[in-house]
This record gives C-alpha cells, structure tokens and sequence, in this order.
C-alpha cells in the first residue's frame, strides 16, 4: 500500500448509522510490513476498542499477528510463525498451542495489505491459507464511482466485499448479523516523525 509510513483514517458505519472511527497505520521494513489498525467501534452494544497488528515477510505473508478486544471483558489473540521450530504458535490468553507449519499464511490484516498485488482478473479466485482454515478471494467486476475506477472484491467466508482505489482499501463493508458494517476511508496522514534523544 505504502512504500513511506503512512496512516489512513476511516470512518465506521453499521446499518447506515456512524459507528466508530479506525487509524491504519502502516510502516514498510527491512522485509515486509508492519501495520496496526486501532478502532473505536460504537456499535448499539457493547462499545469496543480493538488493536490488530501484522509483521509480514517480503511476500506479504504474516509473520506475526495479534488482536486485542477491550470492551466488557478483554481478549488478547496472537498467532506467531516459527520458522526454524517449524511450527505455528496460536495463543489466547493463557493457553498455546503449536501446529506444524505447512506453507505461508495470511492473516485478515495482512490479506488486505496483500490484494492490491494480487494478479487477479474480474471472475479469478484464488485461495490463502489462514490459520484454522482458509480464505477465498474473488475479483468482482470493476466499479466506477465518482468518476474514479476501482477494483472490487469479495472475500468468504464471512463475505466481506472490498473496493480498492490506486491500491487503497477505499470502502470495506462486512455484513454482521441483519445489518452492513462499513469502513470508508475519510483520509491519509503522514506519522509524526519520533523524537530521537542523544
């Protein structure tokens, strides 16, 4: 998406209603990315804060992921790849468990970081493995709106419909029960530069 450090805001709505606001902060490395999308989700109930973070290797692929829910109660999810033991590590809470890795991975962070390289074209699917199971991402017919093409996809399970402008992630929208969650992007911000202390 970036080859600089940047930030897109977006704007959250469910049933047409305003629902939040998410920072996508996405920073390159050495090999791969490193991006952490934190949301303030205002949903009817309960009320969330949510913390995803990806590191991804040069292909894209996760490398470590981690999900944080702060709402009535917190959850803290991390899957991890470990190479050299050849094995995965999926952690929530106290518990762990190690599976045997297979092949690369994405996770939901790091899949939207990869579709805008995904040479797919309108009626092409292609499959990811994701832990505990898979993702299928198809190429929908292009869209036009405001003038402007975008690239449209669909992604199961959870049908999730994705809309890409110049290779951002312009419009998410995920249907959640009866209702629509959508995510617009409102803007791009550059990071503040960190202060370094001699």
């Amino acid at each position: 998406m970036t080859e600089r450090p940047a930030i897109y805001v977006y704007r959250y709505f469910f049933a047409g209603e305003e629902a939040g606001e998410g920072r996508l902060e996405i920073r390159p490395l050495e090999a791969g990315v490193k991006a952490t999308l934190t949301a303030e989700v205002n949903l009817p109930l309960p009320k969330t804060r949510q913390r995803w973070q990806t590191e991804t290797d040069a292909e894209g692929f996760s490398q470590y992921f981690a999900e944080r829910v702060e709402g009535r109660e917190s959850r803290v999810f991390t899957v991890e790849r470990l190479e050299e033991e050849g094995v995965v590590l999926v952690s929530q809470g106290k518990e762990s468990l190690a599976f045997p890795f297979v092949a690369p991975y994405h996770d939901p962070l790091s899949l939207l970081l990869a579709l805008p390289g995904l040479a797919l074209e309108p009626g092409d699917v292609a499959r990811f493995p994701m832990p505990g199971g898979r993702v299928y991402v198809e190429r929908l017919s292009d869209l036009e709106v405001g003038g402007r093409p975008r690239q449209h996809y669909r992604l199961r399970p959870g049908l999730t419909l994705v809309q890409l402008e110049e290779g951002l992630p312009v419009r998410i929208a995920q249907q959640v029960g009866d209702h629509v969650f959508e995510a617009v992007l409102q803007g791009v911000e550059e990071p503040k530069r960190r202060r370094r202390w001699v």
